[in-house]
């Protein structure tokens, strides 16, 4: 009963209040009385949070379960508010049906959110392919045979890390519409992270990068985070990284 619980956390007191006006027998058809400053705050409770409540079940319930029988939903909680003893379901098989309602409605859920990550990702793969195709026409982008992308900024001097290495930069990354989703720079502070720890596509330019360089370096969605993205990156898009190699930090040797 945990998880019906925890869904009728919320209105339990809409519906309580609500069904006293609305279902079970005689109580169906019974006017609500607003004398008292008790019977307006009982009913204006009724209201905002029932209207809450019905909002909830058409937009989880009712898509997920093709209908939802409100007479049926409205009689159960009444007849659990005012006469449990004429239930015609334990609350045992109620659980049952219940997780199985919620197993419906997250399947369904998933499926929805993940056509509409694959609609996205699908739109940025071209996308994607076109603005590295026209980038690379620029002046002073560098192409790599993987299909990653570099303009020099700052040339460095230092000698160039190794994928063993750790590295210390100071970067921002963007989406080729120019949505930053990520900065060391806006966060003031440097990042430090081992090369053999983050995408294929900084595990291959950075190695480049002599110490002291700043490189704008484009990334092919299939060297970032591919087809299904990341929380805060859609899927299949070009990654775009300014970045700056403040420090190399050799491995320990072990004794």
């Amino acid at each position: 009963m945990k998880n019906l619980k925890k869904f009728l956390t919320v209105s339990a007191l809409a519906t309580a209040t609500l069904l006293s006006a609305c279902a079970g027998g005689g109580a169906q058809n019974t006017p609500a009385k607003l004398n008292t400053k008790v019977d307006s705050m009982s009913y204006a409770m009724g209201v905002l949070l029932g209207m809450d409540m019905r909002e909830s079940i058409q937009q989880r319930f009712e898509p997920a379960m093709e209908g939802f029988n409100y007479d049926n939903f409205l009689n159960a909680f009444y007849t659990v508010l005012k006469d449990s003893a004429s239930l015609k379901m334990d609350p045992k098989s109620a659980n049952d049906y219940f997780n199985n309602a919620m197993q419906v409605i997250q399947a369904k859920q998933q499926a929805i959110e993940q056509a509409k990550r694959d609609s996205i990702a699908a739109v940025n793969l071209e996308a994607g392919k076109k603005f590295l195709e026209e980038n690379a026409k620029k002046d002073g982008v560098k192409t790599l045979p993987s299909g990653i992308q570099y303009i020099v900024l700052e040339e460095g001097k230092g000698a160039k890390p190794t994928i063993d290495d750790q590295v210390e930069c100071d970067y921002e990354g963007s989406l080729i519409d120019g949505t930053v989703f990520d900065s060391s720079i806006k966060r003031g502070e440097p990042a430090t992270f081992p090369l053999k720890n983050v995408i294929k596509g900084w595990q291959e330019a950075i190695p480049m990068m002599p110490l002291g360089s700043k490189w704008k370096i484009f990334i092919p969605a299939e060297l970032g985070y591919g087809e299904q993205g990341s929380y805060t990156i859609p899927g299949n898009s070009v990654l775009i990284f300014d970045v700056k190699l403040l420090q190399i930090i050799k491995p320990e040797k072990k004794k």
